[in-house]
């Protein structure tokens, strides 16, 4: 509980501070606006309508300095307008705003008070179709569909305009470019009822006429054509046309992609197309570094790249990076009660990357790829407080990986679909320590399966949509190599419109991870014979073999994108891994069957289920700056398949974002309240957590990275 007060007192520092570094504004604030009275149509749609807005939150607790919502007359009244307009176009044409009030709280600050009685809302009586009867079957099925405001419901404008529109699309997806769909409503104010009616005109069946392209330089015409795939005297088809300005777009060759149709000649059921193009930079070099400061380690890193993206013609895309990087051995933010060590060992790293890329390869749009990878890295830990890092073995990876396979995109590309054939070889050895017998090569063949339905609204940021993904490998048996396994990684994301405030945006995660082994892993567990022999001889060559695999192959959780209350690979099982016993000192066991083990002997061993929760609410505070309040949650178990609820790991913390071009640069503080992370207990058991794991001596994790933790 020490925490509090420091903590809080600095949040009172950092508002003072805040307050005193600006003017107040000649006109007063607007701290709370309240509308009552319109809670049935929507009042969060109705405040986003509204110019005058309270000023939002700083953190959530205090008022937000550095933009102003001010008051001012006009601006209230013409508000008042918004109201009644909003809410007839919402179905209460009887609306009325009854009062406005400003209630002066002090100098600086106005509470604004409006209260709206809404009246009787106008429902639909009646929805004729009958215009849609002359549809071909097929369409009239669909068009039916599309018309989502029924009887007995309150008639809403933009539903009712949003159903036109619908029916528009339905028949152009069906050939019909000249069609024109009229809806008419005719609203009794008296008997609050309204009756719909829709009316389509077809027009003829129409095809695409000429494809023309212009704005093409050094790209060639025939790979835009093949990935346009629009052909005169196919069928028209409105969602074709988006399909193919997606396809243009995501060659990454051009800045813009506009399509523009003649339909000046509805009698010759023709519509030409003139595709205009504005061609990017084919060809680029990269160069840049960073730094890293964590619980694990200090050390820079250089990125150089370079790309074409017409390689030998055909929009083919050749890109190779390369990131040489050092690590200074062992300086780290310091755990709980150690000290920040100097650096005494230097341990080199390099990752190198080369991949080619072929739009259009068997049919418009589908791709192909083939990448290759080279790495060398070392593995490292948190390092417990009492531990003398001149003992600690360093482990590190030679590895190459190769992957070849396709990519074809459905649905408007919100369906992806990768199938790939990958194959990696891993080749231990020690930056410092001596090897250890039973570590070995391993070598990981798979088929791989990556699949992903995205309706964000961005990538990069979203704040609406939702993201699904998976992916299944299935390493070993018939694909040879030295691991049998089978991998599955579902996930889930949702986002949509947070509460603290209009521009707020609340996100959600759910993942799970499944690993089913079928030549190792028994290690995992304490009740098979393995599993006792892993604790009471880890250096035992069959145990190293199969921890090693585990190392390759298991799940992990904690760190920037998972659950940031605990530092990287922090959740899950702990105990001895053999080729990691600190050598050097005497007298240093790690084979035990009865007492605690050295705290440095204590590993993350990664497990065989994961699962992991996240919430999160972020929210503006001036110009670039965001901020974040979030609770992540999850767990990894060491059987197969076993999901257990009762380890939670809970971790509420709250983070600041600075928006760039490239994603949000990212500083997230992440807490373990005690009796949240194994339910009904203090604190984890022994097996589940690593000794010392403190921030300053709390039970925390401070994070930084680019880019949203999902």
């Amino acid at each position: 509980m020490r925490w509090r007060a420091p903590r809080r007192a600095a949040l009172f520092a950092l508002a003072a501070l805040a307050v005193g570094c600006r003017v107040w504004p000649t006109q007063p604030v607007v701290s709370s606006l309240d509308v009552k009275g319109a809670e049935d149509a929507e009042p969060g749609a109705l405040r986003d309508k509204l110019a005058t807005t309270e000023s939002p939150l700083l953190f959530g607790v205090f008022p937000r300095v550095l933009e102003y919502s001010t008051y001012d007359p006009a601006v209230l009244t013409r508000d008042l307008e918004r109201i009644e307009r909003w809410c007839r176009a919402r179905g209460y044409y009887e609306a009325k705003v009854e009062a406005a009030r400003v209630v002066h709280l002090d100098e600086h600050h106005v509470r604004v008070e409006i209260e709206v009685t809404l009246g009787e809302p106008v429902h639909v009586r009646r929805v004729d179709s009958s215009g849609l009867a002359l549809l071909p079957p097929k369409v009239a099925r669909r068009a039916v569909h599309v018309v989502k405001l029924e009887r007995g419901e309150i008639f809403d404008e933009d539903r009712f305009e949003a159903d036109k529109q619908g029916l528009v699309r339905v028949l152009m997806n069906h050939g019909y470019a000249f069609s024109k769909v009229s809806g008419k409503a005719v609203v009794d104010v008296a008997a609050h009822t309204a009756d719909i009616t829709y009316t389509a005109e077809l027009g003829p069946a129409s095809r695409f006429g000429p494809v023309s392209i212009e704005g093409l330089g050094e790209i060639p015409l025939t790979p835009v054509r093949a990935t346009l795939d629009l052909h005169e005297g196919d069928p028209y088809s409105a969602s074709e046309l988006e399909d193919a300005k997606t396809a243009l777009l995501n060659l990454g060759v051009f800045t813009s992609v506009q399509i523009t149709e003649d339909r000046s000649h509805p009698e010759s059921a023709s519509v030409p197309l003139l595709v205009t193009v504005k061609e990017s930079k084919l060809r680029g070099v990269r160069l840049g570094g960073g730094a890293r400061f964590d619980v694990l380690r200090l050390g820079w890193q250089l990125t150089g790249g370079w790309e074409d993206r017409n390689f030998l013609g055909g929009l083919r895309h050749l890109s190779v990076e390369a990131h040489p990087g050092l690590t200074f051995f062992p300086t780290r933010i310091p755990m709980a009660g150690a000290p920040l060590w100097a650096p005494f060992r230097v341990l080199p790293e390099v990752h190198v990357q080369t991949q080619l890329r072929q739009p259009s390869l068997f049919e418009a749009r589908t791709a192909g790829f083939l990448s290759v990878a080279y790495n060398m890295y070392p593995v490292l830990y948190p390092l417990p407080a009492n531990e003398d890092p001149k003992r600690e073995p360093v482990l590190g990876y030679h590895d190459v990986k190769t992957s070849g396979g396709v990519e074809r995109a459905f649905f408007g590309h919100h369906l992806l679909l990768t199938p790939s054939y990958n194959w990696q070889a891993y080749y231990p050895f020690y930056y410092r320590g001596h090897a250890t017998s039973g570590l070995e090569n391993v070598r990981v063949s798979f088929p791989e399966l990556v699949s992903t339905l995205d309706f964000r609204n961005d990538p990069l940021q979203p704040t609406r949509g939702f993201y699904l993904s998976n992916d299944v490998q299935v390493a070993g048996y018939l694909f040879q190599g030295t691991v049998n396994d089978v991998k599955i990684r579902p996930e889930a994301r949702v986002y949509t419109r947070g509460a603290l405030g209009r521009k707020s945006v609340f996100a959600a995660r759910l993942g799970f991870g499944f690993l089913i082994p079928g030549n190792y892993g028994s290690t995992l567990n304490a009740s098979t014979a393995e599993g006792i022999d892993a604790n009471v001889d880890p250096q035992d060559p069959a145990v190293v073999r199969d921890q090693e695999k585990l190392l390759l192959r298991a799940f992990y959780s904690g760190g920037p994108n998972s659950n940031r209350g605990y530092p990287l690979r922090g959740v899950g099982p702990h105990g001895p891994i053999g080729f990691l016993v600190p050598t050097g000192v005497s007298g240093v066991n790690c084979a035990t069957t009865t007492g605690p083990l050295p705290s440095g002997c204590i590993r993350p061993l990664g497990g065989l289920t994961l699962w992991e929760l996240s919430l999160e609410t972020r929210f503006p505070i001036s110009g670039a700056f965001q901020g974040a309040l979030f609770v992540d949650s999850s767990d990894v178990s060491r059987a197969v398949a076993q999901i257990r609820l009762n380890y939670p790991h809970i971790s509420p913390g709250f983070g600041l974002r600075y928006v760039t071009p490239v994603g949000p640069l990212r500083f997230d503080v992440g807490f373990r309240p005690l009796y949240l992370q194994w339910l009904g207990h203090r604190h984890l058991p022994s097996s589940e957590e690593q000794p010392g794991d403190t921030l300053f001596g709390l039970p925390m994790s401070i994070d930084l990275a680019i880019g949203e933790a999902f």
